[in-house]
């Protein structure tokens, strides 16, 4: 591994395509977002700058992310939502669905080849603290296969006559 595996990019990639998408779909919107305007935008909303991805997400995950319930995600819904996704980390599907691009990642890729592996308290989530243990216990299991300890063996002792002498 070339490089260490951390999650902090993962993270901040799939943060930064929902508050992103978010923006982009409200414009326009005042008091926050419907289901229906993240689904069906308004024309005032920049379609080019939308991630479909992130869309589906938005309106899979509306009721979770509409903290308050009252059928809007407001700004202070979605800052608390990925508050609360950095905590707690991201699923598989998240990642598959919110961090996969044409160009995926090698991180990426690691991270879902591993999954099992690196969601050490086994919640189906992975965190960036979970995902950096991994790439540091990954590491030292590298650095011991390839640079094996030194073990000894057919060692003589050399004692000094002198020193056996006057310790008696």
């Amino acid at each position: 591994m070339s490089t260490r595996l951390s999650g902090q990019a993962l993270m901040a990639q799939a943060i930064y395509g929902l508050t992103n998408n978010f923006a982009v779909l409200s414009a326009g919107a005042s008091g926050g977002l419907t289901l229906e305007q993240i689904i069906n935008p308004s024309d005032e909303v920049n379609k080019n700058n939308l991630n479909v991805s992130f869309q589906s997400y938005l309106s899979q995950n509306f009721s979770s992310i509409d903290a308050d319930g009252d059928g809007k995600i407001s700004a202070t819904d979605m800052q608390q939502y990925t508050n609360q996704l950095s905590q707690k980390g991201l699923s598989y599907q998240e990642l598959m669905q919110l961090c996969y691009s044409s160009s995926a990642s090698s991180q990426l890729e690691e991270v879902l080849a591993h999954f099992s592996e690196i969601d050490q308290n086994g919640d189906g989530r992975v965190t960036n603290a979970e995902i950096a243990a991994y790439g540091v216990d990954t590491e030292i299991e590298e650095m011991e296969e390839n640079h094996p300890k030194f073990q000894p063996t057919n060692i003589s002792n050399y004692v000094d006559n002198d020193d056996i002498t006057s310790s008696t």
